[in-house]
């Protein structure tokens, strides 16, 4: 009788074709049969009474196709030294001080949130190494990833912030004192701290001061409350942080009274090396600013904003300006204006006293100083200055003098909306453009200007690693060409240019 995957075949003439009996075993039908290929060992002409019905002979079969099935299909792996069920390698068998160095990589390139966050969900072991506090020395909450306010704090200070020292509280507007209390018990240790945008008065402000002694960064930059940003309010700053004290970021608040902050900064903080007092475009206020007093208090001053100031310096002896050291370490100066209507008298004497000794400039802002002219820059005494900004200021034909300086290091060039002679533009950009081996210009702006296409071929071809070009409103260039270029657009405009030349020319 012939067996099937489903049972016994039955006699065709009748409508049942297979059925299931009990007699001849309860085993069928087989696991290892269900492929309707199945062939038994017995052959066609037996019966069921020569068939050995023992359980032997059918678990020998079973083992045997087994293994035939075995040999075909299975992929040979290499042994696993974890658990055979378990094989989740994260969360087993990677050592901590592996995934914790890991992790500290992360939050180097990345930042702690939101990557230690998400990473507290994944397993046990990824919870305890996200969970470790050195992992939460330096964090950023300025981006909505979690709700700024006092509760979330609290929580954080609890279970995370036992050795923070930096940390960015930037827009948190629902801060308040108990807040702010809370992280100063907690985090004694605090070394630098973003307010920007805050909202927290005096009381808390001046509780953090004296709770963190080691504060050295503190950033106010529009700060919601004047009582903080007032003059008085700040040269306490100034003097319970003293020679802590690296870094200030007062941009964007009143400068009324200001001048005896600078006072202050001058006489107490030696190691101050960023000071920021940048204002709004529309502010009136007056700066007073005794130059040389601060050059000679904070001689490690790297980095000086004050965009949108309006500088009044003081009156001092031509002794005194002689004796100054300057500032010797600065790197950045930013003296921009966006609004042109304000006039501000002697500003070429400003420059000269501020940069008299920094050799080592890297950055210089003068973006709307109109009474500027190319020989007043060109007696900086930065060697190898690398974003120059210029917009609307020099109207004489000294720009090639610029160029000829600082060909070999500009890495950005602003000199928008100046108002030069084509021939002199020319000479200026094809000095730029003089040798590409030592060419290291990426951005160039020339919106506005009288540059020729000439010039233009000769900073594509004398500056291979320009990747932003900026023609808008150029007047002297052909119909079509009038734009900003960058990346593609830039490599297509290479190309191409010497054929927009031809058929200008034909013109």
């Amino acid at each position: 009788m012939k067996r099937g995957v489903l049972g016994i075949v039955k006699d065709p003439k009748k409508k049942i074709l297979f059925s299931i009996d009990q007699r001849f075993d309860d085993d069928w039908p087989s696991s290892d049969s269900e492929d309707s290929d199945y062939e038994p060992e017995c052959s066609p002409s037996d019966t069921i009474d020569t068939v050995v019905p023992t359980v032997i002979r059918k678990e020998k079969c079973r083992k045997r196709i087994k293994a035939n099935n075995d040999n075909v299909n299975t992929v040979h792996r290499p042994p696993s030294t974890c658990d055979p069920i378990n094989r989740d390698l994260w969360g087993k068998c990677i050592p901590d001080l592996v995934l914790l160095k890991i992790f500290r990589h992360v939050v180097e390139s990345a930042g702690a949130v939101p990557f230690l966050c998400r990473a507290l969900q994944v397993c046990r072991l990824w919870y305890q190494c996200a969970s470790n506090s050195t992992l939460w020395k330096t964090i950023d909450l300025s981006y909505g990833w979690i709700k700024a306010n006092d509760a979330t704090m609290q929580l954080l200070c609890r279970t995370r912030f036992s050795k923070l020292t930096d940390i960015n509280l930037s827009n948190w507007k629902s801060l308040t004192v108990n807040g702010l209390q809370l992280l100063s018990d907690t985090c004694p240790q605090l070394k630098s701290i973003n307010l920007s945008y805050c909202r927290v008065n005096s009381t808390g402000v001046l509780y953090m001061i004296n709770k963190c002694s080691t504060l050295a960064e503190i950033d106010l930059t529009s700060y919601g409350c004047t009582d903080v940003t007032s003059a008085k309010m700040i040269v306490q700053i100034v003097a319970k942080c003293a020679g802590n004290l690296q870094s200030l970021n007062l941009s964007r608040n009143q400068t009324k009274g200001y001048s005896a902050v600078l006072k202050a900064l001058a006489s107490c903080c030696p190691n101050l090396e960023c000071l920021d007092l940048s204002q709004n475009p529309t502010s009136y206020i007056p700066l007073g600013f005794d130059i040389e007093q601060l050059q000679r208090g904070c001689p490690k001053l790297r980095i000086l904003r004050l965009v949108n100031t309006v500088i009044e310096p003081a009156r001092v002896s031509v002794r005194d300006r002689n004796e100054s050291p300057g500032f010797p370490e600065l790197r950045e100066l930013s003296l921009g204006r966006t609004n042109t209507a304000v006039s501000v008298s002697r500003r070429n004497e400003v420059l000269q006293r501020l940069v008299k000794t920094s050799k080592k400039l890297k950055l210089l802002d003068l973006r709307g100083w109109s009474q500027l002219t190319c020989a007043d820059l060109h007696s900086v005494p930065a060697t190898d200055l690398a974003d120059l900004y210029i917009s609307g200021i020099a109207k004489d034909e000294g720009m090639e003098m610029i160029a000829s300086k600082w060909q070999h290091s500009l890495v950005e060039l602003d000199v928008s909306w100046n108002v030069h002679s084509e021939a002199a533009l020319d000479v200026a950009m094809k000095k730029l453009a003089s040798n590409s081996a030592t060419s290291k210009l990426e951005v160039l702006d020339l919106t506005g200007t009288q540059v020729s296409l000439g010039s233009v071929q000769s900073v594509l071809q004398g500056c291979p690693v320009l990747r932003n070009l900026n023609l808008s409103s150029c007047r002297a260039l052909p119909r079509g060409m009038k734009r900003e270029y960058h990346n593609k657009s830039l490599d297509h405009l290479r190309k191409n240019v010497d054929s927009v030349a031809k058929s200008n020319s034909g013109q």
